[in-house]
């Protein structure tokens, strides 16, 4: 930024003293004249003496001279805030101040001129060197002020116009400036603005000395958008099967904003083709339209219409270099293109760049796309420009021969005894493709058995994995026991000769378990331990010109469960009530653990498995009486939670047994005793 200082001083003699030329923050022209008039004074008086009447008398004074100093000085300075860009309020340049570029988009840039002399002065301002289309045309506005007041009201000129100051004066200005046509993202825009002092140009001042020159500076500011557009298919290609009452399309946009500004209130639109209709809310395969957005921009909602033809995104706002991404699934249409057709769709992003009401920026995902006229404000002159498109993903090619395997288990999720062999899953992996034998040789099809929640102590055997070909649900001696190699299990080995569409074979997979369950400081409990195993056909390249499907997996848990034993326990005198007991799972010293006391024990056992069929029998609980310290008080009781027997006992010193005969599934069984606290750990009462 740059603006000249002038300083022009004229002797009362006529001689130049001085001129200088000064960089300065603002266009400041000051013209000092040093007894530029002056002002000459003197008194004269008549009058009579007394005794002389006849002749008037006269007496004239000094003459007194004042030399008058005129100084014509002004300033123009910038007054837009354009410390972002680097500026600074109050130099000579409004720098990079943003505007819309729709044509007729207007900006206003701010001046303030300031009459510093003590003449009133008259300037006309000018506007030159307009670029870029601005300005087409400008209204320019002004408001006097002393100081901080207001004087009169706020005037309009045309260019060229006049503004008179009274010394000390300013005068804020407003210009607004209308370009003609539409930009590109970008642009620069600039004119100048020039004041023009008539008393320095009566003065014979060259024409630099004369004006105040400002420069206004407009970049043109607007959101442009990069939009992507991809289709996959449900065989997880570019393949769209039109026999095949469940195909799909999952369509993916994204749209970038790569402008100088953030988009608001932005449309995103996608009208679907002949032959493809979107899935709507309850209908097969339908999956909610989601729309993700990057950054700190918030997500709207992608709503279908009731027709199923249109997906629309409104009132989307994108910031700057973030991204929205949009995706839904079709299906067919009721009108099928024929095999070998290909179907291309295209997103359209609008935008109401100049805030007028109506969307100005109209961007397709197809540049060439048919019935859109578009305006996306981009410099596509430039290489890799900002708002580049992508729709060539988006193409998918109807077909009638499609693959599809699948894989469903064919049992329940297992809950199993901490110590247990040979339970086996049964796995059902069928051809669900049309036209196509699915395995017909080795190497085509592949499936794997890996935990994805591993337990130690649950153990999948992968070298007896095998073909349940009479649909028992276990192995027999007389079936195939698979092979595993590198890739998996081939499923060729499995079904020697393919599968035919909508054929199947079933596979039986085993799993041991060795746990345990100690409640033990340092010990081991496996209840409720558990490891999730994934079954995944893995088909490895395309058949017959049809690309592979995706993947197909499906999950088993299997649960360790069976008794948890825990044991609490309290002092009291002996014989007191169970009920008057506090028991806990901790040492007890002092208080009531004193000789001739009784210890209580409480021992629970709880059945662990949800299974109802899962019903414990024969739970023998024994504990181990430390004697003579504690002497057995033959008072043993038992309940349960539920409907199952309660404990019978048995006791021989040491060991106190209580059996329960049958626990079932959920409940806990409880028995109940107590034990005499000997003198000095011997047998004495």
């Amino acid at each position: 930024m740059k603006s000249n200082t002038f300083k022009y001083s004229i002797l009362t003699v006529g001689v130049v003293a001085a001129m200088s030329l000064t960089t300065a923050n603002a266009a400041d022209v000051v013209y000092d004249k040093e007894n530029a008039f002056s002002v000459t004074n003197k008194a004269t008086a008549t009058y009579t003496v007394a005794d002389n009447t006849g002749n008037q008398q006269r007496a004239e004074s000094n003459e007194v001279v004042v030399n008058v100093t005129e100084t014509g000085a002004f300033s123009l300075v910038a007054k837009n805030d354009d410390t972002s860009s680097g500026g600074a309020i109050g130099d000579d340049l409004n720098e990079n101040i943003a505007i819309h570029p729709a044509a007729g988009s207007s900006v206003d840039f701010n001046h303030t001129l300031s009459n510093d002399g003590n003449i009133s002065d008259t300037y006309t301002i000018s506007l030159a060197n307009p670029s870029n289309s601005l300005p087409a045309s400008a209204t320019i506005k002004y408001q006097i002020k002393e100081g901080n007041t207001n004087v009169g009201n706020s005037e309009t000129i045309a260019i060229g116009g006049t503004i008179t100051l009274k010394p000390g004066q300013t005068a804020d200005i407003t210009i607004t400036a209308t370009t003609s046509s539409d930009r590109v993202i970008g642009n620069n825009t600039s004119f100048t603005v020039t004041a023009t002092s008539a008393y320095l140009t009566n003065k014979g001042q060259t024409t630099a000395d004369q004006k105040a020159l400002n420069t206004n500076n407009a970049i043109t500011t607007t959101p442009v958008y990069a939009i992507t557009k991809s289709a996959t298919t449900n065989l997880n290609n570019k393949t769209f099967d039109t026999n095949n009452a469940n195909a799909y399309v999952d369509y993916t946009i994204t749209v970038k904003n790569e402008g100088n500004i953030d988009g608001t209130a932005v449309r995103i639109t996608d009208a679907l083709p002949v032959g493809l209709v979107a899935i709507k809310s309850g209908e097969t395969n339908y999956i909610t339209p989601t729309v993700v957005a990057s950054g700190t921009s918030t997500a709207k909602d992608a709503n279908i219409s009731t027709t199923g033809k249109e997906i629309t995104v409104s009132g989307q706002d994108i910031k700057m270099n973030e991204t929205i991404t949009v995706t839904f699934r079709a299906k067919k249409d009721t009108t099928t293109p024929a095999t070998g057709t290909n179907i291309t769709n295209y997103a359209l992003v609008e935008d109401d760049v100049d805030g007028n009401g109506s969307f100005d920026l109209v961007d397709s995902s197809g540049d060439s796309a048919g019935g859109v006229t578009e305006k996306t404000y981009e410099d596509t002159t430039a290489t890799n420009y900002k708002g580049k498109d992508s729709n060539s993903n988006s193409t998918i090619t109807t077909s009638s021969q499609t693959r599809n395997l699948t894989i469903t288990s064919d049992t329940d999720d297992k809950e199993v005894g901490l110590i247990s062999q040979n339970n086996t899953y049964i796995y059902t992996i069928t051809n669900a493709g049309t036209d196509i034998t699915e395995a017909a040789s080795a190497d085509k099809v592949y499936f794997t058995v890996a935990p994805t929640t591993n337990h130690a102590n649950i153990t999948i055997v992968e070298t007896e994995v095998f073909v349940d070909a009479n649909d028992n649900g276990s192995y027999d001696s007389s079936e195939t026991i698979l092979t595993k190699t590198a890739k998996g299990y081939d499923l060729n080995e499995a079904a020697t000769t393919g599968l035919l569409p909508n054929e199947f074979v079933k596979i039986g997979v085993k799993v041991n378990t060795s746990g345990s369950s100690s409640n033990l400081t340092g010990g081991t409990n496996d209840l409720g331990s558990l490891e999730t195993m994934a079954i995944t056909v893995l088909p490895q390249g395309p058949v017959a010109d049809t690309p592979a499907p995706a993947n197909a997996s499906v999950s088993s848990t299997t649960t360790m469960e069976g008794i948890n034993l825990l044991k609490y326990q309290a002092v009291a005198a002996c014989g007191a009530a169970l009920t008057s007991l506090s028991w806990a799972d901790t040492t007890i010293s002092g208080g009531e653990a004193k000789p001739g006391n009784c210890i209580y024990y409480k021992i629970t056992a709880e059945n662990t498995f949800k299974d109802t069929a899962k019903i414990i029998s024969g739970l023998a609980v024994t504990d181990v009486l430390e004697t003579p310290k504690i002497i057995y008080e033959k008072d043993f009781s038992s309940e349960t939670s539920g409907s199952s027997p309660a404990a019978t006992a048995t006791y021989t010193a040491p060991n106190l047994i209580g059996t329960f005969s049958s626990l079932a599934a959920g409940e806990t069984g409880t028995v109940y005793f107590s034990a005499k606290i000997s003198q000095t750990g011997t047998n004495q009462p």
